[in-house]
């Protein structure tokens, strides 16, 4: 078995394990329920993730997954008054308060 995906967004993280398994590859989804240990643990090691079962449908699935128009980065802006990075669904920067402008 290996590891062929993880991601903070579970929907996500679920979208990749069935677009898998339509190609006929058997995968297994691991930490789906994990998040509920956040705070003991590190945020990441509560992501859930996507292994394969057969070794040898790695290459495959890395292709696949790859393919996907997925833009997994979310945009970011940077603050004109402090020259924070923000994420794009921030309306105001996190760290001066400043409008984005």
């Amino acid at each position: 078995m290996k590891l062929v995906y993880t991601h903070e967004n579970r929907l996500i993280v679920l979208n990749v394990r069935n677009i898998l398994s339509e190609h006929g590859i058997e995968v297994v989804l691991n930490k789906e329920y994990a998040s509920s240990a956040a705070g003991g643990l590190a945020p990441i090691d509560t992501w859930p993730e996507v292994w394969i079962v057969n070794d040898d449908d790695f290459g495959s699935s890395m292709n696949i997954i790859e393919s996907l128009d997925v833009d997994l980065k979310t945009a970011m802006w940077q603050c004109s008054e402090c020259l924070e990075m923000n994420d794009e669904t921030f309306d105001y920067c996190w760290k001066c308060k400043r409008d984005k402008s």
